[in-house]
């Protein structure tokens, strides 16, 4: 699901990324990336576990945000999800937040 508020756009994945759904959530994040927006969330509350596909495919989203001048923060990094981010040491190239509420905040500068 996809909401936008004012230049932040932000894209809710509900569900663990295994290989049955990792081409969704590709294809999910291209499409926010084509989004008329500078400032990108990708809310992942629901999840608790990411495979190394969906890892790639946030690092990819990353680079390719940068590339065109956008940033794309992780937000709802909490608990498993958390300590996955952290082994593969995310938050030396993404910004990971808590909540979603810390991102929106983070990018209107609060």
């Amino acid at each position: 699901m996809e909401t936008k508020q004012g230049a932040i756009c932000t894209l809710t994945w509900a569900e663990d990324i295994t290989l049955n759904n990792v081409e969704s959530f590709r294809q999910a994040l291209e499409k926010l990336l084509d989004k008329q927006a500078d400032q990108l969330i990708v809310n992942m509350e629901g999840v608790k576990y990411i495979n190394s596909a969906g890892l790639g495919v946030i690092a990819d989203s990353v680079m390719a945000a940068r590339a065109r001048q956008k940033e794309l923060v992780i937000a709802g990094v909490e608990g498993s999800l958390a300590e996955i981010f952290h082994i593969v040491k995310f938050s030396s190239f993404i910004k990971l937040f808590a909540t979603e509420k810390e991102a929106m905040d983070y990018f209107s500068g609060e």
